[in-house]
């Protein structure tokens, strides 16, 4: 088995003819890993994520998925291993209670209903929404219902989950419960692999490995580390640092020198200590 779980060689998309969305892409995303792809709008990030799932056929160029070949043989087989959450929670929410949307994917899959209770109470429980399996949709939260289209994915047991701008449309709270519950997520399931399409920089902060992209091309790639040292570079193609790289710089100014802390926590921490 690969180490790699999405290969992609040699990557070119338009919608229109001499209008390159995507230029000459070639990346690999490590199994089990969380990878971040980050770009403002226009990058082209979600036409990238649109590629990986198949749901616009690539012009130019190779993806790998799982060791699958993307193309119309392999395609039913691909999309079953790889679970999307979209950005805006009201448009994906399919049932008429929490219950009924996580159940979506499990009737289609045809799971004996006599397992499907279990299934929907165990996910319903790992994103923290067992309490309100009987509600309605419209009584939920921005970040509640983000949290149920999670619990819906992940029931599917998916090996690649795609978040594509889950947190852009949430208020501060409902960003941070999905933040979170993306680092939960890769402790409970290891072998899952977590790719996040988003131009927000404190949502890239947690990944393994972060790849921006600038007017279809692959501009930076590396840890937060190597990312977001770069400030003047983010900034030139508008992007930002997220804030404990910000204070960080502030405290080197006055020469209070703190570690590669990456997390606001461990930064508290070291300045405590």
């Amino acid at each position: 088995m690969s180490e790699m779980i999405i290969e992609i060689k040699d990557l070119f998309f338009s919608y229109e003819e001499n209008d390159e969305v995507l230029k000459n892409i070639s990346l690999c995303i490590k199994r089990g890993s969380y990878t971040a792809i980050l770009g403002h709008n226009g990058s082209g990030k979600s036409t990238l994520a649109k590629l990986i799932i198949g749901l616009l056929p690539s012009q130019s160029g190779e993806i790998i998925v799982d060791g699958l070949i993307l193309n119309e043989e392999n395609l039913r087989e691909i999309r079953s291993k790889i679970g999307v959450v979209f950005q805006n929670p009201d448009n994906q929410f399919i049932g008429a209670t929490v219950r009924d949307d996580i159940a979506f994917g499990l009737e289609n899959r045809c799971v004996p209903q006599i397992k499907m209770d279990d299934i929907i109470n165990e996910y319903a429980k790992k994103v923290g929404m067992e309490d309100y399996l009987d509600k309605e949709p419209t009584l939920l939260s921005g970040g509640q219902k983000q949290r149920v289209a999670i619990a819906g994915v992940l029931a599917m047991t998916p090996k690649i989950v795609i978040l594509d701008e889950a947190t852009s449309m949430l208020d501060p709270k409902g960003k941070k419960e999905i933040i979170e519950l993306t680092r939960k997520m890769r402790e409970l399931y290891p072998e899952l692999t977590v790719i996040s399409i988003t131009h927000d920089v404190e949502e890239a902060l947690g990944a393994d490995e972060i790849i921006v992209l600038n007017q279809g091309e692959i501009y930076y790639q590396g840890n937060s580390n190597d990312i977001f040292l770069q400030e003047e570079k983010l900034i030139a193609i508008d992007l930002d640092i997220p804030f404990v790289y910000k204070l960080r710089n502030e405290l080197a100014k006055h020469e209070i020198e703190v570690s590669n802390c990456n997390s606001e926590e461990m930064l508290v921490n070291e300045l405590c200590q």
